[in-house]
């Protein structure tokens, strides 16, 4: 569809038919979910809830009719993750990881060392493939990238008795088709895909995808290397629906970011380090996650009104990532327990509002502050226009990735 839709809880559920987000959305069988504009109570609309006692009736059976906590004390949980997901992205400082090993013994020796989907999944396939561990109890992946790993066994089942509350998940997010009932995988955050900024390097204030192409920025302007997000926005600069465009339309946009790469505009095309450059105003203009431009003004407060964020008139990209238990983990129930630390509302309101994305947990909003539910990054405003990018068959995926494999070498 071409005309955003206010927010509906019941669409997220069918994030399972779509391929897409920050780093990028789904294998086979996603949905399509197009133009969708999310509501700032996305969260509130969910309802407000405690922590859970007991298990999650809609999730996967388990063997364990009682959680041992007490032979987890003293043991320690890994996660590698994406920078500026946690509070500080310093393990040491976040009050999420020290209330929970405060309250649990538990400890959690956490990484924010993934850059990108490919990327990690190149890394980790070979031990992935043959179920041996990678050195991790926890990882988070964009969900088109996270339904392959539960498609090919490479991540294992929640042990549910340690994951009570789970059942807090909002309820778009409780049963996606390509991990029902959420047997392998719980969101970690969700987020947007726009453009940020300097308005004083750039000549003003900026509201249009077309200005990463613009010449006057040549050698100033950053993509991403994640094909579902550059595609998408470049896409919509061209008056194209990533949510519903072809093939066609699509390989037009990859021509476009090759002739573009090729004539010099891009400094660089990365992942996350696309915020080195932008912080040190090496970069003017970039393509953004949202929460990773909030983080970055919380935390230099020098650059809070020298470095703006915008969704374009055209539209932005949105994303969803999650967190999963490898296959070969050393300490599965104790990642669970982590977990259901993070999906108690009174612990994901400050962490999200901290680190700056939309948070997957009911009632975790009722925990936030009023400038935070004010905040376009945590709460997107009601009439943003956010699209999905389509599902691609199998076939189509290989094309077009080829495709922007080769338009974005540099």
């Amino acid at each position: 569809m071409t005309t955003p839709n206010e927010f509906d809880p019941d669409l997220l559920s069918q994030l399972a038919d779509q391929r897409t987000s920050r780093r990028r959305f789904m294998t086979r069988g996603a949905m399509l979910l197009g133009g969708l504009a999310i509501s700032p109570t996305i969260l509130a609309a969910c309802g407000s809830s405690k922590s859970s006692t007991s298990t999650n009736d809609a999730g996967p059976a388990t063997t364990e009719a009682v959680a041992d906590m007490a032979s987890l004390k003293g043991t320690t949980v890994s996660m590698f993750n994406w920078p500026l997901y946690i509070e500080n992205d310093d393990a040491t400082t976040s009050p999420t990881i020290k209330s929970f090993t405060d309250q649990t013994g538990i400890k959690v020796s956490y990484q924010s060392n993934i850059d990108g989907n490919d990327s990690f999944t190149t890394k980790y396939e070979p031990d992935l493939s043959k179920g041996n561990g990678i050195g991790a109890d926890l990882i988070v992946l964009t969900s088109w990238e996270a339904a392959q790993y539960v498609e090919k066994g490479w991540v294992e089942p929640w042990p549910t008795a340690y994951f009570p509350n789970m059942s807090n998940v909002v309820d778009g997010q409780a049963n996606p088709e390509w991990d029902a009932n959420r047997t392998h995988s719980i969101p970690w955050a969700m987020g947007q895909t726009g453009i940020a900024y300097w308005p004083s390097k750039c000549g003003g204030t900026l509201d249009d995808a077309n200005a990463i192409f613009d010449p006057k920025f040549k050698g100033k302007v950053t993509i991403l290397d994640e094909m579902r997000d550059s595609v998408g926005l470049t896409m919509l600069a061209m008056g194209n629906d990533p949510s519903t465009g072809g093939l066609d339309q699509e390989n037009a946009a990859v021509a476009k970011i090759a002739a573009a790469r090729d004539a010099g505009q891009f400094r660089k095309i990365t992942g996350n380090g696309y915020t080195e450059d932008l912080q040190l105003g090496d970069t003017w203009i970039c393509m953004a996650w949202s929460g990773d431009i909030a983080s970055l003004k919380l935390g230099n407060p020098d650059l809070a009104d020298k470095i703006e964020f915008y969704i374009p008139t055209q539209g932005g990209m949105t994303f969803v990532d999650n967190a999963m238990i490898p296959v070969g983990a050393k300490n599965p129930h104790g990642a669970a327990a982590f977990m259901n630390h993070v999906y108690d509302p009174a612990v994901a309101g400050p962490l999200y509002e901290a680190i700056n994305y939309v948070s997957p947990v009911k009632g975790a909003v009722d925990y936030m502050s009023d400038a935070a539910k004010k905040s376009i990054y945590i709460n997107p405003a009601v009439d943003s226009k956010l699209y999905e990018f389509r599902l691609l068959p199998p076939a189509e995926d290989q094309e077009l990735n080829r495709a922007f494999t080769a338009a974005t070498q540099q």
